[in-house]
């Protein structure tokens, strides 16, 4: 029995309020916000943070292959899932791919996961978008920033696949080119007559039809539209009720690109009920179209974050300005600084093990753990007598800060940081997603995997801390 075994979700801390952008530029704006990825996130990262969701709290044995989808990928010539795999410590004898240049680039990959489901293989398929659209144009407002992570086995599922079907399609309603920033589109109404429609019915009545089900028989609906107009026109032209769909959250968070029919069905998931099928439809170039069914195990299984806990832990008070200035599009005037290098590849190679999984070394004399790794103890001064110690998902407080306006920053001033760690172990870095009135000594942190800095068109991660999440009534 194949299907989904864990799952989890990301969406940014900073939100940006569509009336913010309105008033801008002399309009009302739209109501509602839409997720704002800070200037050190990306779709990789944001894919990073959502499969350490799926995973921690979760029993996860091993790891076959790792997917990443997204049509903002860091890099055109590059593959980005080998980091995810990397970050998450799955080992390096597994197979990895890449999903890109569609909207449905995830329920691809997910479909592909889903067969090697079945043949006794776990795949992780990590998601993440952070698309623009033009200043004060439809697509500016709409679009929002996310990532959604799933994990396909044949053991232990949460919601075993009935089925899938797919419509390839050639036509253009959004696009970007290889030489644009932005995405463009083309007449709404048009798209959505002649080409969401037909071929979304086309779709939901094939896989209907192959699994000899009718719209009733599903609890919810995930159907992904461009808007959320169309997705409700659309649900109830193919016979589903309005308590059917799925709600697109575009309201909250806005068009989260490739990653929004999977944060949809992480929603689903996060209430169903054994026993209830779920049908999930994404659209672009055509269709993917997948139907799942709630097993048992879903009565005791929770994601580290639900998705509602993700949208309300937030802060709505950025200015369009900031926004612009993360998305570095304005000009602004230089910091008296020399230009940023690229990083050294060969260091980054060698010290693989430290940037990517967040490994130090802890002695095996005395005990003491240490970051980074060294060939020294710090504590009994034994030499060369260390094994390697993994920091990630420990509890961590922060010892001491200080507010550096001098460093580069695209939103000055950084947060520097030392963290303790739950069993010995200390590390500096920057905290982020915290307003500066809520930092203290003794404030609880979780790791963050971030982007440093860009150079030579090699992008730099590693790790920053957030104020660690607690959940209601703890």
């Amino acid at each position: 029995m194949s299907g989904i075994r864990s799952y989890g979700c990301y969406i940014p801390f900073h939100r940006l309020k569509r009336s913010e952008i309105g008033e801008t530029y002399g309009g009302m704006g739209k109501k509602g916000e839409r997720a704002v990825a800070y200037y050190d996130e990306d779709s990789l990262t944001m894919a990073v943070a959502a499969a350490q969701n799926a995973f921690d709290g979760h029993d996860i044995d091993r790891v076959d292959a790792v997917y990443f989808a997204s049509t903002t990928a860091p890099y055109l010539e590059k593959e980005c899932a080998t980091q995810i795999a990397a970050v998450l410590d799955v080992g390096k004898e597994l197979s990895t791919a890449d999903f890109s240049h569609s909207l449905r680039a995830c329920a691809s990959a997910m479909i592909l996961a889903d067969r090697n489901a079945a043949r006794g293989e776990t795949t992780m398929v990590g998601v993440g978008d952070c698309r623009m659209g033009g200043a004060d144009g439809a697509n500016e407002a709409a679009f929002g920033d996310g990532g959604a992570a799933f994990l396909f086995s044949d053991q232990n599922v949460i919601a075993k696949t009935l089925g899938t079907c797919s419509i390839s399609a050639e036509y253009h309603d959004n696009w970007r080119g290889k030489h644009d920033a932005i995405v463009r589109s083309w007449d709404v109404r048009y798209h959505n007559t002649q080409h969401y429609l037909p071929y979304v019915q086309q779709a939901v009545k094939k896989i209907l039809s192959l699994l000899e089900l009718e719209p009733k028989d599903f609890s919810k609906i995930v159907l992904y539209a461009h808007d959320e107009r169309y997705q409700k026109e659309c649900a109830l032209k193919l016979g589903f009720t309005p308590e059917q769909l799925q709600p697109c959250l575009y309201t909250d968070i806005g068009n989260t690109g490739a990653a929004a029919a999977p944060i949809m069905l992480a929603a689903a998931l996060d209430e169903a009920a054994p026993g209830e099928k779920i049908l999930y439809v994404s659209y672009s170039d055509g269709c993917d179209v997948m139907a799942f069914e709630t097993t048992e195990a879903i009565a005791s299984y929770r994601p580290n974050r639900t998705v509602h806990e993700l949208i309300a832990h937030k802060d709505n008070t950025i200015p369009y300005g900031k926004y612009l200035k993360w998305r570095e599009l304005l000009v602004f005037e230089p910091q008296k600084r020399p230009q940023q290098e690229r990083s050294s590849l060969p260091d980054y190679y060698r010290n693989y093990m430290k940037i990517q999984g967040v490994y130090g070394s802890i002695c095996t004399e005395c005990g003491t753990p240490q970051f980074p790794p060294q060939r020294v103890c710090v504590n009994c001064r034994s030499i060369d007598k260390m094994r390697p110690y993994r920091f990630y998902g420990r509890p961590a407080t922060v010892r001491t800060f200080t507010m550096d306006g001098l460093s580069l920053s695209l939103d000055p001033p950084n947060y520097l940081v030392v963290v303790d760690f739950e069993g010995g172990g200390k590390m500096m870095t920057y905290l982020v997603d915290c307003r500066p009135e809520d930092i203290s000594v003794g404030m609880k942190v979780s790791l963050s995997f971030r982007r440093i800095f860009e150079a030579n068109g090699v992008s730099t991660y590693f790790w920053k801390v957030v104020p660690a999440f607690e959940k209601e009534g703890k």
